[in-house]
């Protein structure tokens, strides 16, 4: 199948894909569709250059997510200009950096910055995180794009299915979740923060290897091989074969508990793993 071929025949997945990046970022309605459109164009730009690429070495809605991944975060860049911690997080070293990310650049609140913080440095307890918080210069907040009032008529036959549809979502969503908790509890310990790090905190993968102290390339297959599992896991558990990252971007922000946020023996245990590595 040549990649134009690939790409009228899993359109769905592709449009799959690209929904479930976008609830996982914040973007709505208008925004979506017009990324939508950006992703698609840049699947077929340059006859199908990136679809050329695939080698089948992981399923196509990996391989899909991770691309549309980059292409949302690189017209992110082109829209509000790239990235760039400032000195005094620099200086607070790894713990405010990260924070900073958290809390500027991801629009997170301190309450969900703490856990992905003392991760990194469980010496740190909740009250020194708060200091670390207060020492960071004030920073305007990136733009975030935020979901406009749902104007389904509730009273409508197609209000109700859409209720309807919801109800099931989540239903399938929280049984999907309960495996996930339970899969994810099963995992070595480096494996478990790997996937919280990359999908709880949404870090790249350059960030994830610094803070676990291990090298970068070899945990984009470790990724796919730990999204395999969880898949297993779920169809084992009578999930539909969905992609693993597509149902959690899909859902876990209507506070459907993936189990990736960790506890604080888990932080404890990898600042003690990276100690023993170094």
């Amino acid at each position: 199948m040549n990649p134009a071929e690939l790409f009228a025949a899993n359109l769905p997945l592709v449009d799959r894909v690209i929904a479930g990046v976008c609830r996982r970022a914040g973007v709505r309605a208008a925004d979506a569709e017009d990324f939508a459109s950006t992703a698609r164009i840049a699947l077929m730009e340059n006859d199908y250059a990136i679809l050329r690429t695939y080698e089948g070495r992981s399923s196509l809605g990996t391989f899909l997510t991770i691309v549309v991944q980059r292409l949302l975060s690189r017209e992110r860049s082109r829209i509000w200009g790239r990235w760039h911690s400032s000195a005094e997080a620099e200086r607070l070293g790894a713990a405010g950096v990260l924070l900073e990310q958290l809390l500027v650049r991801d629009g997170r609140s301190l309450e969900e910055a703490i856990p992905f913080v003392r991760a990194i440095d469980p010496s740190l307890d909740r009250r020194s995180v708060q200091d670390l918080a207060a020492r960071l210069p004030e920073r305007a907040a990136r733009p975030r794009l935020v979901p406009l009032p749902d104007e389904v008529d509730v009273a409508s036959p197609e209000g109700a299915d859409a209720r309807a549809s919801d109800a099931e979502s989540r239903r399938i969503s929280a049984r999907a979740a309960a495996v996930v908790r339970e899969t994810l509890e099963s995992l070595a310990l480096e494996d478990r923060m790997l996937i919280r790090f990359r999908f709880g905190a949404e870090l790249s993968i350059a960030d994830a290897s610094r803070l676990l102290g291990v090298p970068q390339r070899p945990l984009y297959r470790r990724i796919e091989a730990l999204l395999t599992m969880l898949r297993e896991a779920l169809e084992r558990a009578g999930v539909g074969a969905m992609e693993v990252s597509d149902l959690i971007s899909a859902t876990a922000a209507d506070g459907i508990d993936f189990g990736l946020h960790g506890k604080s023996d888990d932080a404890r245990h990898s600042n003690e793993v990276r100690e023993g590595r170094t």
